[in-house]
């Protein structure tokens, strides 16, 4: 989980903790990756949200659901200033109150970006392989209520993770070690898997399904913004949050004895890399709005009063 950025490192004593330091290399890697994650995300996120509240009814599913995805993007974005000033200096000055918030800030976008792709793929996944149920089944009430579902979940999650947080000196820093004992990792493994496992499923079967609606008849309208919509989606997913959890799973057995000691300090520094690497999904992201706001615009286009 994302409290994990700076669990410890062995090397360079740059940035001291209570008994840990953060590696030079990686503290001046995350500024190269992070500076340019804030301002790129920040100026796409705009203009998405910006395009989404004036050309487009805030009320259909698709809206609301990236309506969700960009204030999960926002979040990581507004930690990001921060996050980039701890690593900067050797004690944190703005409060232990809002290092928690900024950290938890943290730890809810990367999850609720997670489970937020999940439900758009989901829900294209209904619409093109069960057209019938999608009727009955898609509403903006509905998913209203799941995109909050959500946002209960993590936030809770977050609130219980660090509502026992010891108070330090530091932010995005030396955590505690105990973390990597409990079921969290397990949980947080788990509910990974199970998400790449439906994101795949599903996007799979959309593709099939777009291509035999392709092959169907001459004339039938192109899918190939369809097919780039699931795509960028699959990807951005696969290629920002595999990485992080890839690498959260093997320091977390090394820490449980279950790989050598010696890799400890080499996994922390992956760990972090990967971190930086699922940052940049509120980037990333914004090939799938680019390729979901061309759609809407064409569908509004020959049916300005679809819902």
């Amino acid at each position: 989980m994302n409290q994990t950025v700076a669990s410890g490192f062995l090397s360079t004593p740059l940035v001291p903790t209570a008994n840990r330091t953060v590696d030079e290399f990686v503290r001046r890697f995350q500024l190269f990756v992070n500076l340019p994650t804030f301002i790129l995300g920040l100026l796409f996120n705009a203009f998405a949200l910006w395009s989404l509240c004036c050309r487009f009814r805030r009320s259909d599913v698709s809206v609301i659901y990236m309506m969700n995805l960009i204030l999960a993007d926002i979040l990581l974005l507004f930690s990001l200033p921060f996050k980039i000033y701890a690593y900067q200096t050797s004690n944190w000055s703005l409060g232990p109150a809002f290092c928690m918030f900024l950290e938890c800030l943290y730890y809810v976008n990367t999850y609720a970006s997670i489970l937020m792709t999940v439900l758009i793929c989901l829900d294209r996944y209904i619409c093109i392989k069960h057209p019938f149920l999608a009727r009955s089944f898609r509403s903006p009430q509905k998913t209203a209520a799941a995109c909050a579902t959500v946002w209960i979940g993590v936030w809770s999650c977050s609130a219980c993770s660090y509502l026992t947080k010891p108070p330090i000196s530091v932010c995005f820093f030396n955590h505690d070690q105990s973390l990597w004992k409990s079921p969290v990792i397990v949980l947080l493994q788990t509910l990974f898997v199970l998400s790449a496992l439906a994101m795949v499923f599903c996007s799979v079967q959309i593709l099939r399904a777009l291509r035999r609606m392709s092959g169907a008849k001459e004339g039938h309208r192109d899918n190939s913004k369809s097919v780039n919509i699931v795509l960028s989606n699959l990807l951005t997913f696969l290629v920002c949050f595999t990485p992080y959890h890839l690498a959260m799973l093997l320091y977390f057995l090394a820490q449980n004895s279950l790989i050598h000691e010696k890799y400890l300090t080499p996994l922390r520094n992956a760990l972090q890399i990967c971190l930086l690497l699922a940052n940049i999904n509120c980037v990333l992201d914004a090939m799938y709005y680019y390729f979901v706001i061309r759609e809407f615009r064409k569908s509004h286009k020959h049916s300005p009063a679809d819902g």
